[in-house]
């Protein structure tokens, strides 16, 4: 087994957990300099698209800007998704040729429609075909970088027969969500459940990271604990680590292990710099992209909805810039 980076992070581990739409180049490089993840995992890109452009050697895809990193976001994680163990195999060899630290197979994305087909959290319906992705994937990366799985607890239920079938597999590290594919995002995260998990998975010499709800840490005792948007404070000595994804949005110091918390004009400068990231990387994407980005970085105080109603129209960095310095030559 090639633990890679993996076993040289120290624990407990806080990682950028990848979110479709969300965890984009400038997004990555934002959080990293200023949350200082110990890992970074892109969006999932499909296994068989990046697959296709590589032999059509389609230079402009969009594929291809989903794969962007900076240097600074070492170690980074490409993510791949769909159900073709042929296509893993190619597209691991393309990952690895492109630099990054390590591969990790999707095998808990909640889209019904890639479910259906048997890719993202479909895997879990199907162990012999999840154990071929797995295979290919290695295959393909010839062990120059390490294979990870990002999955759920479970389809319909919890299933500690796809935990044992992951424990079985010699991965590095397995990171896993909190509720099954039937839940999608409802309800809470369950970390008793989580807990079950990692005991088995653990017990293998596979490093377990836990995901869902996190909403901070509090790193200052003995033991390391993770405060969830439930309210409910979990101790994280059952795990070698934390995803964190929803609550880095518009707050990537969420990931900081000193506790440190931004004053509101630092998050709208952050929110600046992080759309002028986003002009220079995304040139050719209409800037409507960013503007989920901006309302999230006007959330947490009181007063912000003027303010959040005029980011979302802006249209570019300068617009942001104008809109910002106003708000705040006028508090």
């Amino acid at each position: 087994m090639n633990k890679g980076f993996w076993e040289k992070l120290k624990k407990p581990v806080v990682g950028l957990s990848p979110m479709d739409g969300v965890t984009d180049a400038a997004w990555r490089f934002i959080a990293k300099k200023y949350g200082e993840p110990d890992v970074i995992y892109t969006e999932f890109v499909s296994a068989e698209g990046l697959w296709r452009i590589k032999k059509r050697n389609e230079t402009d895809s969009k594929i291809w800007k989903d794969l962007l990193f900076d240097r600074s976001e070492h170690p980074v994680v490409a993510q791949l998704f769909g159900s073709d163990p042929a296509s893993f195999f190619e597209a691991a060899k393309i990952i690895a040729q492109l630099g990054f630290d390590g591969v990790d197979i999707n095998m808990g994305c909640p889209s019904p429609g890639l479910e259906k087909r048997g890719g993202g959290a479909g895997l879990m319906r199907n162990q012999e075909l999840a154990r071929q992705v797995i295979e290919e994937t290695r295959r393909g990366v010839e062990d120059r970088i390490p294979v990870s799985v990002k999955t759920r607890i479970g389809s319909d239920a919890p299933d500690e027969g796809w935990w044992n079938f992951l424990a079985s597999m010699n991965l590095p590290v397995v990171a896993m969500h909190g509720r099954t594919f039937k839940q999608l995002y409802s309800g809470f995260a369950d970390w008793e459940v989580l807990k079950k998990a990692s005991k088995i998975i653990k017990n293998e010499h596979t490093m377990f990271l836990a995901n869902g709800d996190v909403e901070g840490l509090n790193l200052a005792g003995d033991i390391p604990v993770a405060n969830l948007s439930s309210g409910i404070e979990v101790e994280l000595g059952d795990f070698d680590g934390v995803l964190i994804g929803r609550a880095a949005m518009g707050n990537p110091w969420v990931f900081r292990k000193d506790g440190y918390k931004p004053n509101l004009e630092e998050k709208l400068m952050v929110a600046i710099e992080h759309s002028r990231k986003f002009e220079e990387i995304f040139s050719d994407r209409k800037f409507f992209v960013m503007r989920k980005h901006l309302a999230w970085y006007a959330h947490g105080f009181s007063d912000m909805k003027d303010l959040r109603r005029k980011l979302v129209l802006t249209d570019s960095a300068r617009d942001v810039e104008m809109v910002v310095r106003e708000f705040l030559e006028q508090k």
